[in-house]
Formats: structure tokens, sequence, C-alpha cells
């Protein structure tokens, strides 16, 4: 049986070195980070190479290519344009396609357009850098379905609070302080988990609205709540729908601790027990 010389034959170590250098040359070859389009299989390939390294996809830059856009799409864990200040429509439409997260830290500005887009991205949207959200924008953003957080905005209208309220998936919007009542109100027919952990406060009417919501609320920031409010939330409402901060007195089987109403008339609030020296904020 006629053999290989020596010298053609390659042992198993020499074999996976040899592998292991053509992966780093490949590797070496397609992470550029010019946006230039150098064709399809190398820039995918640095993308799985940024999946096994790092998990995630980032984009340096403050502009955003359709070419570049949808070479980071190849990433099924996710993609965060970290530097990112505009975005126009045919980008949007590639990143929808990403497997993953959408993160945009520095996005100021979303046209109703791109939101549409977006909309058809089918995992998280973060849009937590966004300070104003017109109405149009957000009932386009309101087609998407998954987790989407707005946790910039501090103030938003009713006509955007309507919109909003028809997305399907986790909204969150910590961000908002001192919504008007109206805004929670249209908020709360929002049915899933709804974050509003940036509230300081709830009017009565606003915490019966959440309490009989159909989803979950997340209300962990509030530092006061009138006694009658508190009341809504857990007369009202399935308990376990509501997160609360852990200073709200709670029962054994989360309904309203006895004590917690020791001395409360009507109209009187409780705040949280604060350290010697801290405002405590009184509801009248």
């Amino acid at each position: 049986m006629p053999t290989m010389p020596a010298a053609s034959r390659a042992r198993p170590s020499e074999r996976i070195g040899g592998a292991v250098f053509v992966l780093a040359i490949l590797v070496l070859g397609g992470c550029s980070s010019s946006t230039e389009d150098r064709g399809a299989v190398p820039r995918t390939f640095s993308v799985l190479a940024d999946c096994f390294f790092r998990g995630t996809a980032d984009h340096l830059e403050e502009t955003l290519s359709a070419a570049e856009a949808r070479r980071l799409a190849a990433n099924p864990f996710g993609i965060s344009l970290r530097r990112l200040a505009t975005l126009d429509v045919a980008a949007a439409r590639e990143l929808a396609a990403c497997r993953g997260f959408l993160n945009f830290p520095q996005l100021l500005m979303l046209t109703p357009a791109a939101a549409a887009e977006l909309a058809g991205h089918a995992e998280d949207l973060r849009l937590d850098s966004l300070e104003t959200l017109p109405a149009d924008t957000a009932r386009a953003l309101a087609g998407h379905v998954g987790a989407l957080h707005l946790n910039s905005l501090r103030s938003i209208d009713l006509a955007t609070a309507e919109a909003l309220a028809n997305h399907e998936g986790l909204l969150a919007l910590n961000g908002l302080e001192a919504p008007e009542e109206g805004v929670i109100v249209a908020l709360a027919r929002h049915r899933d988990h709804l974050c509003l952990n940036g509230l300081a406060t709830l009017s009565p009417t606003a915490a019966d609205t959440l309490a009989t919501r159909r989803g979950k609320a997340s209300l962990h920031g509030l530092t006061s709540l009138n006694y009658q409010s508190l009341q809504s939330l857990f007369r009202l409402g399935d308990q376990t729908r509501v997160d609360l901060p852990d200073w709200i007195p709670t029962g054994p089987r989360g309904g309203l601790a006895p004590e917690s109403a020791h001395g409360r008339g009507e109209g009187r609030g409780i705040t949280p027990l604060l350290p010697p020296g801290s405002a405590l904020v009184t509801i009248d």
C-alpha cells in the first residue's frame, strides 16, 4: 500500500495550528472600522467574530449607511450604535432585520418614517436618548412588538400617550416624573408591563386606573402617596400586578398592612422613613 512521504504528512497539531492561523487572518482582514463596503463575505465574518468575542456589535460613528447597517444586522445578539446621531429610512430598514436588541444611546431625533421601519424589529428596541416624541412618531413606534425603552422622555402629551398605549410588549417610560393625570390614564390602556419608575406620587384617579389595568405596572420611584391612592392600589387591583417601593407597608399576603392605616385620615399622606435631616414630602 503506498504511503505519503513524511514531508507531506501533517500532524494533527500542525493542522489545528494552520486553521487557527487562517482564522486569525480572516478576522483581522474583516474587522476594519471603515464604513466602506468591502464585500459581504469578509464584512459579515467580522460581525460573526464580534459575536464570538464580544457578543454584540458596536458602531462608533455618527452616521450609518444602509450597507453598513446590513452588515451589522447579521449579528444575532444585538447592536449598540453608540455615537449614531441620525438615522435615515434605508438604514433603519436594514437594522430592523437584526435578531438581537437595538440600542441607540445617542440618537436625539427619529422621524416617523424611520420609526415605522424600526417598528418591524422583533426584539428589544432601546431609544433611551430621545427627549421628545411627537404623536406621529409614537404612532409609528406603537407598531413594534417587544420591549420598547423610552427612558429619557421627561414629559409627553396626551396624543403621544394614547399612541404608545397601543404598543405590545414592555413599555419603559421611567423618565416621566410628573405627567398630567390624563397622560397616566391614557397610558394605563397599555396591556403589557408598564414601567413608570420615575413617578414620585399618584393621584387617586391615576392609582385607580393603574390598579385595574390588565398588565403589570412598576412604580418603584414613589416617594410619597396619598393614602386614598394607596388604598386604591390594593383595593381595586391584583397586588401581584403592581410593583411598589419597599417603604410602602404591606401585609404577609401582599395586601395593605393594617398598621399603615393607624392615625391616617382620608386625605392624609404617607412617606418613607428617611434618615435624619431629610426633607419629608407630604400630601394633604
